[in-house]
């Protein structure tokens, strides 16, 4: 998905859509009569809240609207509007879950209603714009946008995406870490907006997930480039999420592939020896450093000094 440059700010504003859906959704019982006038005034939003202006974000195969300050719509692409059935979708696994936002709270004909994620007006999705971009573009936005403003994140950001990562780890469930723009950055928090989906091996939410998501990835089919420019915050980012990942004990990997993006991202942070000495330290200070906090502390200490800056480097670009 996609989010638009400009996100609609309704300033504390409840929209009456919101309001009757919020009491529906309180209630331990409904009847039918509500659920007409859910959706009889859900057909009057609509029609005022989908146009251009109002528009969210887009992603391959549906758009989202913003309704209020609670609650958005999405339709599929090119769809007309379909007033149908109210089903209301009950979902026990959101309620643990800190940084998603993915989930569908009702259905109303073809159309979903969700959780209007974005509480702040900085708001910038991970990799690249779904836009067309020369290369030198793509450079300069990835290092001075998206890694400058990920880098800015506080670490506990990335804290609470790693718990999340180990409550589907242990649910059998995984996120789509394919596509870095479902990943968004709201004020100081990241933000999932995509859909959960059953897991197809153990634990597949690891570190090596992470480092596709935020450092391997321009968006869902292109792989980021080398550049040296980017190096240092591509370190930096690299040491929140090693933190983030240690605190919840994420796995490394689960397979192939993801042992190819932990190396991956060693090459494009200009580490040519891979990944294999960071792993080595980081099980060798599992075992060692039972305490989670003297853990942290010293796999700080250790980044710090494997992430100092290529002085030679640097010079040749000043």
């Amino acid at each position: 998905m996609q989010i638009n440059s400009f996100t609609p700010s309704f300033c504390g504003y409840k929209s009456e859509f919101g309001k009757i859906l919020d009491k529906y959704l309180a209630e331990p019982v409904h009847n039918k009569a509500e659920e007409k006038d859910i959706i009889d005034v859900f057909s009057k939003t609509v029609s005022k809240k989908m146009s251009p202006k109002n528009e969210m974000g887009r992603g391959c195969h549906g758009t989202v609207y913003a309704i209020d300050d609670d609650y958005v719509f999405k339709i599929a692409n090119r769809s007309t509007p379909r007033f149908g059935k109210l089903s209301i979708i009950a979902d026990i696994l959101v309620n643990n879950l800190k940084t998603y936002y993915g989930s569908v709270v009702a259905r109303i004909g073809n159309m979903e209603i969700m959780k209007n994620a974005f509480k702040t007006d900085d708001v910038l999705p991970a990799g690249l714009p779904m836009r067309w971009m020369s290369r030198g573009e793509k450079l300069e936005y990835y290092n001075e946008v998206y890694l400058k403003r990920f880098c800015e994140l506080p670490q506990s950001a990335y804290d609470k995406l790693a718990e999340d990562f180990k409550t589907l780890n242990s649910l059998g469930k995984e996120f789509d870490t394919k596509n870095p723009n479902n990943f968004i950055a709201d004020g100081n928090d990241v933000k999932i907006v995509d859909e959960i989906s059953a897991a197809k091996e153990s634990n597949p939410n690891t570190l090596a997930k992470l480092f596709k998501v935020f450092i391997n990835s321009y968006d869902v089919s292109q792989t980021a480039e080398f550049d040296y420019l980017a190096v240092q915050r591509r370190k930096d980012l690299i040491k929140k999420l090693i933190l983030a990942s240690e605190k919840s004990e994420l796995p490394y990997y689960c397979d192939f592939n993801d042992r190819g993006e932990l190396n991956l991202a060693m090459h494009l942070c200009d580490c040519p020896e891979g990944f294999s000495h960071i792993q080595r330290t980081l099980t060798d200070y599992r075992k060692k450093y039972p305490d989670i906090n003297v853990r942290l502390q010293k796999i700080s200490e250790f980044l710090d000094e494997y992430n100092k800056p290529d002085f030679d480097t640097i010079s040749f670009y000043l």
